[in-house]
């Protein structure tokens, strides 16, 4: 599942560099690399997030979506200008560093992590169990 659309990347970048980057000698954009892209993007998204969240993400936040443009676009500009390239690989190395801190706990998306359950609504749940051995009273005196 792909975090963004053709239509964020539009949204989010111009139209005419959309239609430069995928074609220059066409007068639209090609979806289909866009599409490919954006799904590439996605995959390599899905690497940092794995260990951490059971996927695919029902819900991923907004900031997957942006993260997922700046990746797909710094894809789509690998192949053409290399004079273009600077802006967008520091976007690229944000993304990436912002994916890492996700995927060692230092950024939190708000999602219940993989190997984690939610406790439901009114506290944790709780457990009757053997009498315990050590206790305070049990130890009184020692």
């Amino acid at each position: 599942m792909a975090y963004a659309t053709a239509q964020d990347m539009i949204d989010r970048f111009s139209e005419q560099q959309l239609k430069e980057v995928t074609d220059p000698d066409v007068e639209s954009i090609r979806t289909e690399a866009l599409d490919r892209a954006l799904e590439d993007a996605s995959d390599e998204i899905d690497g940092y997030l794995e260990g951490r969240y059971r996927l695919p993400l029902p819900n991923p936040p907004r900031s997957l979506r942006i993260i997922a443009c700046n990746i797909a676009m710094y894809r789509l500009l690998s192949l053409r200008q290399i004079d273009v390239m600077e802006d967008q690989r520091k976007r690229y190395e944000d993304a990436i560093k912002f994916l890492r801190a996700v995927s060692t706990g230092d950024i939190n998306l708000g999602l219940t992590p993989a190997n984690e359950t939610v406790q439901p609504a009114g506290g944790p749940t709780m457990r009757e169990g053997p009498v315990r051995t050590f206790s305070r009273d049990r130890l009184r005196g020692y």
